[in-house]
């Protein structure tokens, strides 16, 4: 017999592999985090910041044609102020003049906020021409103001209005320049935009892969401990065998010495005449019927984990069987039986197992009811589905909650019930023998109101014939 791995090495495989698994699924988690975060920022940065320059250079080309605007305005003063006919008109002039100076000049110090360094010598070339236009103008305005507007308007023509020119191409330049630079940097942000969200991309690429990784060393984990668990369960299953066979060969070399012992007991009461004697002889015979009992309740148990007989049997037939032989039993005991047997219920099971199965069940439901008032056993044979049902109730004392949740434990005996006779392997025996056949078996107990028992076994699917052609 083949021993199983050491199981502290297989405890440390397992830690190792479950600690590397949870490491790189952190691994994993943390990649695919950072590299969203990462792109996430970087997206919202990039675009907080052309935001920023689309709105910087709107407004640069908003200041650069109001300064335009506000030139020509100056010199379209000045001429009125020249050709003016009266006070009034030239008043109104100057006060024209002196809005478009004041603009020009709010103009120029908001237009050289967060200015390019491209732009900065030309912006002094414009700076220094509107300088200049407004020193023209004023000369122009001071000839005006001696009334000697033929020379006012000589100087005009002259000298101001090439400036102005002269420096509205300049803000032609300067708007066209503007453009350029919003362009490049536009241009540069969206490189980074690039960059950044390929550095994105591969975070998460390579989280991806490690994922990938991940899942295949937890596949090969699954495997390995798949195939340790088979493994293990072989060897457990061999083991039980091993024990069962072993059980059942200890139980039936001590059942044979058991029977002529008890014989021997009984002939030697028979033949003393001393009562103290006898009664010793009588406990010693009552002692060898219980072992005998036990040994054979082992013998049983220990047989009817195996189902190597495939054959079919009739349930309603089996319990029939059971209850004619435990309606003497039940009239001694004033226990009276209902039935309702369906007929014809065929399980895959066989007839001597389902015997067997029904006896336990009857049997222990007589034996616990026996003594109650109005005691009675309602047995029942129906079909269910796929399934053929045997329903055993009774009203007897009935089972705590602790005491059914360790029924089907051989040798276990309810403290309800300690005071009938009994071995304890009647319903591990029965559990047995519906685990063997595919079924299954359910208890339902209270104290005070009696026990139900419910046995379903899989029908027997009958052949299907092919129709006759035609």
């Amino acid at each position: 017999m083949t021993s199983p791995p050491p199981l502290p090495t297989q405890r440390r495989e397992r830690a190792l592999s479950t600690r590397g698994l949870g490491l790189g699924f952190a691994a994993v988690v943390v990649l695919l985090t950072s590299g969203a975060a990462f792109s996430i920022l970087s997206a919202r940065r990039a675009a907080e910041r052309i935001d920023r320059l689309v709105t910087a250079s709107l407004e640069r080309e908003r200041l650069i044609g109001l300064m335009r605007l506000d030139a020509a305005l100056l010199v379209k003063a000045t001429e009125d102020h020249i050709s003016a006919a009266n006070d009034e008109e030239r008043e109104s002039a100057d006060k024209a003049m002196d809005v478009n100076l004041a603009e020009i000049q709010d103009s120029t110090t908001r237009f050289t906020t967060g200015l390019p360094k491209s732009e900065s010598a030309l912006w002094e070339r414009f700076a220094g021409t509107a300088e200049r236009l407004v020193k023209k103008v004023d000369v122009t305005i001071k000839a005006s103001k001696r009334a000697d507007a033929e020379r006012a308007r000589k100087h005009l023509e002259e000298e101001a209005k090439p400036l102005q020119y002269e420096l509205d191409d300049l803000a032609s330049q300067l708007a066209r320049e503007n453009a350029e630079d919003t362009r490049a940097l536009l241009a540069e942000l969206q490189a980074v935009r690039l960059r950044t969200s390929n550095l994105g991309a591969g975070a998460v690429s390579l989280a991806l892969g490690l994922s990938v990784l991940v899942a295949f060393q937890v596949l090969r984990t699954l495997r390995r401990q798949e195939r340790t668990i088979d493994s293990q369960l072989t060897e457990l299953n061999h083991r039980n065998e091993e024990l069962d066979s072993f059980a059942s060969r200890v139980a039936h070399d001590l059942i044979s010495p058991l029977a002529p012992l008890k014989g021997y007991l009984t002939l030697a009461r028979r033949q003393v005449s001393d009562a103290d004697v006898k009664d010793l002889l009588a406990q010693a015979e009552s002692s060898t019927s219980r072992m005998s009992e036990l040994v054979d309740g082992l013998l049983r148990f220990c047989r009817a984990g195996k189902s190597t007989d495939r054959s079919h049997g009739e349930l309603d037939t089996a319990v029939t069987t059971i209850l004619l032989e435990q309606a003497q039993a039940a009239d001694a005991a004033h226990v009276h039986l209902d039935r309702q047997l369906e007929p014809g219920v065929a399980v895959q099971c066989p007839a001597n197992l389902l015997q067997s199965i029904a006896q336990n069940l009857v049997g222990n439901a007589v034996k616990y009811s026996a003594g109650r008032p109005d005691a009675r056993v309602k047995v029942r044979v129906f079909r269910e589905g796929t399934n053929g049902v045997l329903e055993v109730v009774d009203n007897g004392p009935g089972m705590s909650e602790g005491s059914q949740a360790q029924l089907f434990q051989p040798f276990f005996r309810a403290p309800e019930a300690r005071s009938v006779p009994g071995t304890g392997l009647g319903l591990a025996t029965t559990r047995r023998l519906v685990d063997a056949h595919e079924g299954a078996i359910t208890v339902v107990s209270q104290v005070g109101s009696g026990t139900s028992v419910v046995v379903k076994l899989p029908l027997v699917v009958p052949p299907t014939t092919a129709p006759a052609s035609a």
